[in-house]
């Protein structure tokens, strides 16, 4: 047997993993906290974590989870996301100038801890908690050769001129001028509807519609189900066995005028065993609660709930009988309210108080889940929940399930969270596809983690 000849022999080179994608996300809510933007974005990354090197720099969370463990500053990992949480001041949100201060206080603190820092990224995607928050994400960008995404909750400063918080001639032109161009430069702009597309392709912002991506938020329908109310704990300690439950889940903000909603309650063709339920916090919580007081309203009639531990998300939004989802008539193309598509998974109706243009009542009526109504009317409320309650009381009541039954399922085809996150990769995927970088020569997937900050991080000289 002739032996192989060894020159023959090549040695088989070791296999490198390639390594992953780097995604940076900046927003001010992650982890623990309870808030809207926070839970979707804590969603969102673990979702994507499996599939790309997820980092979030985030800042202190306004309502944690109750017992929830976490490093206040510094970085630490959780479901496969490198959390960088900083330091910065954070002042009564009831006070609109300590509102101001928090939100100048945590960008600042981001921007320094951006300049500093001695990793890279392919794409910073930058949040709208602050607004400003795009302004520092392309900063950084640019510095470390990624691509800049906006990742759009809420568009302002329209949002502020909107409800006439915005006092000071010039500034919200200033504003827009700094933030028109961050978006402008940016890979991709991800807008939450349609309407906020139009919004931004509109004369005022005149953002070019190609680079615009709609992705809508997202509930998880493996988590909130549908709970039949003779089953349902929430029903049962707050003893709402017989009533006709109307309910407002999550913030109490002046972009939902829900003074209005409270002044329904008090119109004569309100149904006697209707009960309307206000459950969360927020700015105009203390407010409403006066404005209740003033209406003189039948005992038990309107009630207040905290907001509930995000546990038993499932058994508080399956209490209601029909949901009420509310937006200002002028902020229009702002927003869209995320809370929609919880109230889609656990299975309820909806009634939707807006301008017939918004997403939020396009999604009603083309789903026929519920009804719409214009805003700023008590009586056109009262009108839709007396119809929904009469609805619900007929011998045959196919039409009130059916509207249940096609609001779950649709939740499930279009706004759970599995589909939206594969929406996401995509986007991400054709980005990074625009974006062909040789990694050898970039030294972007060996971040060690930040170091800890101390407050003195944070600053409010207000150049922009």
């Amino acid at each position: 047997m002739i032996p192989p000849d060894q020159t023959d022999l090549v040695e088989p080179k070791p296999t490198v993993p390639t390594p992953r994608r780097r995604i940076v996300f900046l927003n001010r809510s992650y982890w623990p906290d309870i808030e809207a933007t926070g839970q979707l974005l804590s969603d969102l990354c673990r979702g994507l974590a499996p599939h790309f090197d997820v980092h979030v720099v985030c800042g202190q969370p306004n309502s944690p989870e109750p017992s929830s463990s976490y490093l206040q500053v510094g970085a630490e990992v959780r479901d496969g996301v490198t959390i960088h949480r900083l330091a910065h001041h954070q002042f009564a949100k009831k006070n609109p100038f300590g509102r101001i201060l928090n939100l100048l206080s945590f960008f600042y603190s981001a921007r320094r801890f951006l300049r500093k820092v001695d990793w890279g990224a392919d794409v910073v995607i930058s949040e709208t908690d602050p607004f400003l928050l795009p302004i520092a994400g392309a900063e950084f960008a640019r510095r470390v050769g990624a691509e800049h995404c906006v990742y759009l909750q809420d568009i302002y400063p329209d949002v502020a001129e909107a409800v006439g918080k915005v006092r000071i001639p010039l500034v919200a032109p200033l504003l827009r001028r700094k933030l028109r161009a961050a978006y402008q430069n940016a890979s991709r702009i991800i807008v939450l509807g349609r309407c906020m597309r139009r919004r931004l392709t509109g004369p005022r912002w005149g953002i070019q519609r190609d680079k615009i991506e709609i992705v809508p938020n997202w509930s998880d329908c493996q988590t909130i189900v549908p709970i039949d109310p003779r089953e349902n704990q929430f029903r049962k300690r707050f003893e709402l066995a017989d009533a006709f439950v109307v309910m407002h889940s999550g913030n109490m903000g002046l972009t939902q005028r829900l003074e209005v909603l409270i002044s329904a309650a008090a119109q004569p063709h309100w149904p006697a065993r209707a009960k309307l339920l206000l459950v969360g916090n927020g700015a105009s919580r203390d407010k409403l609660l006066e404005h209740t007081a003033r209406l003189n309203l039948p005992p038990g009639r309107v009630e207040f709930v905290h907001y509930q531990p995000r546990d038993q998300l499932t058994e508080s939004l399956s209490a209601a009988n029909v949901h009420v989802v509310s937006m200002h008539e002028n902020v229009t193309g702002c927003l869209c309210p995320s809370k929609l598509y919880g109230i889609m998974a656990a299975g309820r109706s909806v009634i939707a108080v807006a301008d017939p243009q918004t997403d939020l009542c396009q999604t009603v009526r083309e789903r026929d889940i519920g009804w719409c109504v214009p805003p700023g009317s008590p009586s056109a409320i009262a009108d839709a929940v007396a119809k929904a309650e009469a609805e619900s009381r007929r011998t045959s009541t196919c039409d009130f399930v059916n509207r249940q039954r096609r609001s779950r399922d649709a939740a499930i085809r279009h706004f759970d969270r599995p589909v939206i996150v594969k929406k996401f990769s995509q986007i991400l995927a054709s980005i990074l596809s625009d974006h062909a970088i040789d990694l050898t020569d970039h030294n972007l997937h060996e971040a060690p983690l930040s170091r800890h900050l101390s407050a003195s991080d944070s600053g409010f000289a207000l150049t922009l």
